[in-house]
């Protein structure tokens, strides 16, 4: 599922001089170009980023006495914002590493009975047939799996553009019989998943050339922090690597928009928190309806940021397991050694998600 690409401005009419009122604001302002307009979803994202500042409308309707000015992020805003994509995006992409779903795909290979014995056996017709069936076995999420044996390739199946590899041996009646390389995500899946959650364009390069991505036209080269003006807009290249499968480097280009003068006014305490919301509304957008998926956000938001996330309903926990005894609905928290910035807010009555928002 594709986002749509009708966009329209949301308002803010956040009026509350703090960190975490400003951030909601800045949020605001990402999400009003990235969200798309079709069915009101922008317009319910800025309503669930309001309330964020816990307080009724009406209070952020009077004008509440502002604190001391905090430095403006200014020309940092857009390094700011691209810290945050960036632990996202490899949040992403070692969730295609280690995770519960690749250790559990890790076992199909390795528990794999009918691939074992073939190999014991020196059977290629059948070594081919079971790791066809894994890989196509409904409801796994395998797209590509390689088998070799003393090194030589027995059977290659899947997809050809794939990365986050990982491997392992396969064994029969106690002694080696084979090894594995596997993978749970192709580039493409990759490249949908940066731009449900983070919705920044991403290209993909192998080798030095093009290979996909969203990004049009795309760059013939990307450098680190190099300036790239497309779709009429300037934008900041970060630089990632990752790997391909079965071997050999992926460069993975974020492109992180100019930031508007409304968020370059924030300070970068804003600025950051006010990008890890927006990361938030994008993924909560993904669940619907998000009541039935308290436990997936919570998974998939701390798999992407880091961030411990926290779903309650007064005192009674609904998901996201241990926390602090006490969390803010704004402002900071204490927690496991480290001082978190919290966004908060309350996608149905009595029903509030808190998630401690990393440092970078």
């Amino acid at each position: 599922m594709m986002l749509g690409s009708g966009k329209r401005p949301i308002a803010s009419r956040l009026v509350v001089s703090s960190v975490l009122a400003v951030a909601v604001a800045v949020a605001s302002a990402i999400l009003g170009a990235t969200l798309p307009s079709g069915g009101g979803s922008a317009s319910r994202a800025s309503a669930r980023l309001s309330t964020a500042t816990g307080r009724p409308a009406s209070d952020r309707a009077s004008g509440v006495t502002p604190r001391p000015a905090t430095a403006a992020c200014a020309k940092a805003s857009a390094a700011t914002v691209a810290e945050v994509d960036e632990v996202a995006a490899r949040g992403i992409y070692n969730g295609e590493l280690h995770s519960r779903e690749v250790n559990a795909d890790m076992a199909h290979v390795t528990g794999s009975q009918a691939l074992a014995s073939a190999l014991a056996s020196d059977d290629t017709a059948a070594v081919y047939e079971a790791v066809h069936t894994i890989v196509y076995t409904p409801h796994w999420h395998i797209v590509r799996l390689r088998v070799l044996q003393a090194g030589r390739v027995v059977a290659d199946v899947g997809g050809p553009d794939v990365l986050a590899p990982v491997t392992g041996s396969l064994r029969w009646q106690g002694r080696k019989v084979g090894s594995f390389v596997m993978s749970v995500q192709d580039d493409a899946g990759y490249v949908k998943l940066v731009t449900h959650f983070i919705d920044v364009p991403i290209d993909l390069y192998r080798s030095g050339s093009f290979l996909m991505g969203t990004l049009e036209p795309a760059p013939a080269r990307v450098r680190p922090s190099s300036s790239i003006h497309a779709r009429g807009s300037t934008y900041t290249a970060d630089l990632l690597h990752a790997e391909a499968f079965p071997s050999g480097t992926l460069d993975l280009a974020l492109f992180v928009a100019s930031p508007s003068r409304k968020v370059s006014a924030a300070s970068c305490a804003s600025v950051r928190l006010g990008a890890w919301a927006s990361i938030a509304m994008h993924i909560a957008a993904r669940l619907r309806p998000l009541s039935s998926h308290y436990e997936a956000l919570v998974r998939t938001l701390r798999g992407t940021s880091g961030g411990p996330v926290y779903v309650r309903s007064g005192s009674r926990r609904i998901a996201g397991g241990a926390s602090p005894a006490r969390i803010p609905r704004q402002g900071s928290v204490t927690y496991a050694g480290r001082t978190w910035q919290v966004f908060s807010w309350e996608p149905a009555p009595a029903t509030r998600v808190y998630f401690l928002t990393p440092s970078a």
